[in-house]
């Protein structure tokens, strides 16, 4: 193969080369490009509700509120409640002590409707022992000093003072 051979396949290579490149740019250059508009916000009012938190939100007393029905419902000639800002608890017991109801923010305290938090919950019926859950709640309705926090997986709602 003489050198003229050779250098005529090397300049036949880089051309081609070249002409995949510049069809590729072209292509890629040719593709709409994806909108960039601001997406649409969710209108709350009209997000599906569940019954259970339909019935939730119709609630006003502070307490916690569980999907079977039963609830602690703080009751002033009967509970005591207490607020700690510094740990993010908030927490309501009977006199006797045989229900209660503690709320532990794990992080942040939500402050509108749509703000997420977790928190660890401790609560005792008077007929059961205690029980511990940490749940993800989602404030459904901050409004009269109080905030309406619900998780739709466990339907549980709970109506605590504004802190």
């Amino acid at each position: 193969m003489k050198n003229s051979d050779i250098l005529q396949r090397i300049g036949f290579a880089f051309r081609f080369a070249l002409a995949l490149i510049v069809v590729a740019t072209t292509m890629a250059v040719a593709c709409p490009q994806p909108e960039t508009g601001q997406p649409v916000p969710v209108d709350p009012d009209t997000e599906t509700k569940s019954e259970a938190r339909v019935t939730f939100e119709s609630r006003t007393d502070t307490g916690i509120y569980f999907d079977n029905g039963d609830s602690i419902v703080y009751d002033e000639a009967r509970f005591q409640q207490a607020v700690n800002h510094n740990r993010k608890n908030f927490r309501i017991q009977s006199d006797d002590q045989m229900r209660y109801f503690n709320l532990n923010f794990t992080d942040k305290i939500p402050q509108k409707f749509g703000e997420e938090a977790v928190a660890k919950i401790t609560f005792r019926n008077a007929t059961s022992s205690e029980t511990v859950v940490i749940v993800k709640f989602k404030a459904v309705i901050v409004k009269n000093g109080k905030m309406w926090l619900w998780n739709e997986l466990q339907q549980l709602g709970v109506i605590i003072p504004s802190f």
